[in-house]
């Protein structure tokens, strides 16, 4: 099949774009991603692991609501001239900013259209927008989705609440196992890189956005001298954050990190802690890659209560869980994990047995690549 994945970022690349899109390759398909380059120059065509980026220039700056719209505009035009000129046949829409294009593109030129929902988008944007804009695009989602030919969701609990009554394909995040197969002397080498040879180690690498539970995570370690924090990344707060570092001696930032290194990473923490906000509708139906990683690695998990994350990391039973702004139950589970080896031990062999069986790039592989034989049989 001739390919077209519709994604409104320049592709930097985007890991759940790049996954999808070197899976359909490597099975045999023709793939081209058409991503919208607001203005960053990347390369206005390239080849990656197989498969073609082609990149719509629109220039629209990040604050700007108005030049936003008028970006988003030409590079809805810049799809449907390509759509127009090259032959597909079938369209990937990325989240809900791409599927009235993909449903345009069916309606015009009876192309099979799959919506592939990351995101609860419209949960995403409701403190931002008025509440009508959010319930007409929830409503607009809902009719489009029951059109298309294929749905695609990040998790199990954002597929049951964006497609009520319709099938729908669950494919997670979910991380390479064979990356975490590491030489436990290049962790030992890291382990003294970072002085924490006899520390318990917690390692966070994200966006450092102060809506994340990284507040919490510095209040619950800063005061357990035997735990050491190493956190990374950049984002929007990333100087507020580096602010509640200060007088830390046992917490270290380490700045961004490439993504090729944060299995490395992973593997020499001893703990994976992202009890995620269960007030928020989209954190809620979410999986955050730290738990897909941290069960990649084998590490026991601390997780938010009441979110889909918790409820993995109960059902696999490989951690504990935690409200979202509950700093003591954070900092106790911490210890707990730290002080009682037996119930450590059975949480990282039950992670690696659930990584191994359900929660590993493979099986959600075979997961998309079904959906597109069904697609290609009929």
């Amino acid at each position: 099949m001739h390919i077209l994945i519709l994604l409104t970022n320049p592709f930097k690349p985007d890991p759940r774009v790049h996954m999808e899109a070197k899976a359909l390759a490597e099975a045999g398909h023709e793939v081209a991603i058409l991503a919208w380059d607001r203005g960053e120059n990347y390369p206005e065509e390239e080849h990656v692991d197989g498969f073609k980026v082609i990149r719509i220039r629109a220039p629209a700056s990040y604050g700007n609501p108005r030049d936003y719209a008028f970006g988003f505009l030409k590079y809805y035009i810049g799809v449907l001239k390509h759509i127009r000129k090259e032959k597909y046949d079938a369209i990937h829409a990325n989240d809900l900013d791409t599927l009235p294009l993909g449903y345009f593109a069916k309606l015009l030129h009876r192309i099979p259209v799959i919506y592939d929902a990351h995101d609860h988008y419209t949960s995403m944007i409701q403190d931002v927008v008025p509440q009508k804009i959010a319930r007409l695009l929830r409503g607009f989602e809902r009719f489009i989705s029951k059109r298309v030919d294929g749905r695609i969701a990040a998790t199990e609990a954002l597929g049951r609440m964006l497609f009520p009554k319709l099938d729908f394909v669950t494919v997670m995040n979910a991380k390479d196992l064979s990356e975490y197969q590491i030489k436990s002397e290049e962790i030992e080498h890291l382990r003294e890189k970072f002085n924490v040879q006899d520390k318990f180690v917690i390692v966070y690498i994200g966006i450092l956005k102060i809506w994340e539970p990284i507040p919490q995570l510095i209040k619950a370690v800063r005061s357990m001298d035997e735990v050491f924090l190493i956190l990374g990344g950049d984002g929007p707060h990333r100087d507020v954050i580096l602010d509640m570092l200060k007088g830390a001696n046992n917490i270290k930032y380490i700045g961004w990190v490439n993504k090729k290194d944060i299995p490395k990473l992973t593997m020499l923490s001893d703990l994976t802690v992202l009890p995620s906000d269960n007030k928020k509708e989209y954190t809620r139906v979410a999986v955050g890659n730290k738990i897909l990683e941290g069960m990649a690695a084998g590490k026991p998990i601390i997780a938010g209560k009441g979110t889909e994350g918790g409820r993995i990391v109960m059902e696999c039973n490989c951690g504990l869980v935690c409200d979202f702004e509950d700093v003591k139950c954070i900092k106790e589970s911490i210890k707990k994990l730290k002080e009682d080896s037996m119930l450590y031990k059975k949480f990282s062999e039950n992670a690696k047995k659930c990584a191994e069986s359900t929660y590993n790039w493979d099986v959600m592989k075979q997961r998309l690549l079904s959906l597109y034989s069904r697609i290609h049989a009929h």
